[in-house]
């Protein structure tokens, strides 16, 4: 066999490698998670969830912007039920997501300009949050028990009900609850506390959402 035509052969080879990776990459981004059952008798707490509730999302001006409005009310729906959950003496905890994963990176600064990737000070939580000592935790795909550090914490303060606020509600709110659900948990999503800019798409979620047991 030629030179050349095996050379031709190896960068074929290796260019569809790469392609099939980032159509994995991209894939899980939308994807949500299984894991081991819980016990849910023994585990009797209550968390607020927040989730990716950061400026590069809630302040972004492009054309996937949150409608100014509907942003401050969700806002101000998220900050009340910290206030609220902290009052009750319940879990509050934050999750960020950060996109890591070259193909999602690449993608992201092609089609949004880069948000969601590392480096950006957008990355922070919204100005209008009380994080206080809350703990955080990081993602790079939707669904928030992709960190398993996070599914430890919640085992160690035996939490079993999980409440869910913030965004997207058509990706990773949804696809926490269904990582939340498929583990056992209580899952219920705070519709007024969550922000979406398909509420199109949201309302043809809803129904599966419920059939699998979460609460909305």
């Amino acid at each position: 066999m030629p030179i050349l035509t095996s050379f031709l052969i190896v960068c074929a080879a290796s260019l569809f490698a790469v392609l099939v990776y980032m159509m994995m990459k991209l894939k899980a981004v939308g994807t949500p998670t299984c894991g081991h059952q819980i016990n849910l008798e023994a585990r009797p707490e209550k968390c607020l969830v927040v989730i990716d509730v950061q400026e590069d999302f809630t302040r972004n001006t492009g054309k996937n912007a949150f409608d100014p409005v509907a942003r401050d009310g969700a806002l101000e729906r998220i900050a009340d039920e910290i206030r609220t959950a902290r009052s009750r003496d319940e879990h509050v905890v934050f999750i960020t997501n950060v996109f890591r994963d070259w193909p999602v990176v690449l993608a992201m600064k092609l089609v949004t300009g880069g948000i969601g990737t590392p480096g950006r000070q957008g990355l922070r939580l919204d100005r209008m949050l009380d994080v206080a000592e809350g703990p955080v935790f990081e993602k790079s795909i939707g669904d928030s028990f992709s960190n398993s550090k996070f599914e430890d914490w919640l085992e160690q303060q035996n939490i079993g009900h999980l409440t869910l606020v913030g965004l997207d509600a058509c990706h990773c709110v949804q696809l926490t609850a269904k990582g939340g659900r498929s583990r056992g948990f209580r899952v219920e999503i705070l519709e007024a506390a969550t922000l979406t800019t398909r509420p199109d798409k949201w309302a043809a979620l809803k129904g599966p959402l419920r059939a699998a047991g979460v609460v909305v």
